[in-house]
């Protein structure tokens, strides 16, 4: 099994942000805006979302496991991390999964019997917590937090993942315990880490009584010098032909249009809104009073 970033938050000074870098990857993996203004906006993607926001004194690239496993089925995760490099940032969290294809209840009950009140990663103790659910099977399963609703370096988690599975709908998960690690800004990860994770997991994994792999490198803040990817600039063309296409929202309008019982005006209407807006916002204004 590998390590996955599974959540990142990049910040930057809000007047230096690679915004329209990050726009270009993720309008080619067919992302969704649902909100944007001048304080920012909002993407979904795969379930996940990406959350920019502009704050008086910074600005913040907020995205979700589920949103970067949606770049990833797009093969547009390393274009997205290097979209991020573009401006002077700094990497304020970025989370690392392991997932281990083994049932999860021993699993808690020996990182309990080992850390029944506190653990550290650092220097810093960190206060245990079991919080315990009961399986089809009879048996108690959840999660073990280190570290929960605490502001550490580096914070964690394990939990069952089939147990998660099975209450989303899921009625033959294979048993799944995943381990999750929580890197906050003081451990200087960069997105070389969030790349190439192992290294940064593995730091600290052992305290969750894995085994660290024989064949990871150490790790240290830094590590590889810069680093660079190039990604290939997807021509503006082929991603307005894409996000047309796969857009759900157009495919219901149009869906809506067609089962109108006036048909063919419906249709003449969502033609006439969309050449409005083509001409720009000025020329909506009283567009449906127009029509």
């Amino acid at each position: 099994m590998t390590v996955k970033c599974d959540y990142l938050d990049v910040t930057y000074a809000p007047n230096d942000t690679p915004e329209q870098a990050v726009f270009g990857v993720i309008q080619s993996a067919n992302a969704e805006c649902k909100f944007t203004d001048s304080r920012g906006s909002l993407w979904f993607l795969n379930g996940g979302s990406l959350k920019i926001e502009y704050k008086r004194g910074y600005a913040r690239f907020s995205a979700s496991g589920a949103f970067l496993d949606g770049l990833r089925m797009a093969s547009l995760f390393m274009d997205y991390l290097s979209a991020l490099s573009d401006s002077p940032h700094n990497v304020t969290r970025l989370d690392a999964a392991y997932d281990v294809p083994k049932d999860t209840p021993p699993i808690l009950k020996a990182l309990h019997r080992r850390y029944p009140r506190e653990c550290s990663f650092t220097r810093k103790p960190l206060q245990t917590k079991r919080i315990l659910d009961t399986r089809p099977d009879g048996q108690d399963t959840g999660t073990f937090y280190i570290g929960r609703h605490q502001q550490g370096m580096v914070t964690g988690k394990v939990y069952d993942k089939q147990w998660e599975r099975l209450q989303a709908g899921d009625p033959l998960p294979m048993p799944l315990t995943r381990y999750e690690l929580t890197f906050r800004r003081a451990v200087q990860a960069t997105l070389r880490d969030a790349a190439e994770p192992d290294r940064l997991f593995w730091k600290y994994g052992k305290t969750l009584l894995l085994k660290r792999p024989s064949d990871v490198p150490e790790w240290v803040s830094g590590w590889g010098g810069g680093w660079n990817y190039q990604r290939e600039e997807t021509p503006l063309p082929a991603i307005l032909k894409g996000r047309i296409e796969s857009s759900s929202e157009l495919q219901a309008l149009a869906a809506l249009a067609i089962r109108a019982d006036c048909s063919e005006w419906a249709q003449q209407l969502l033609a006439r809104i969309f050449e409005k807006h083509l001409q720009g916002p000025s020329t909506l204004e009283g567009s449906a009073d127009a029509a």
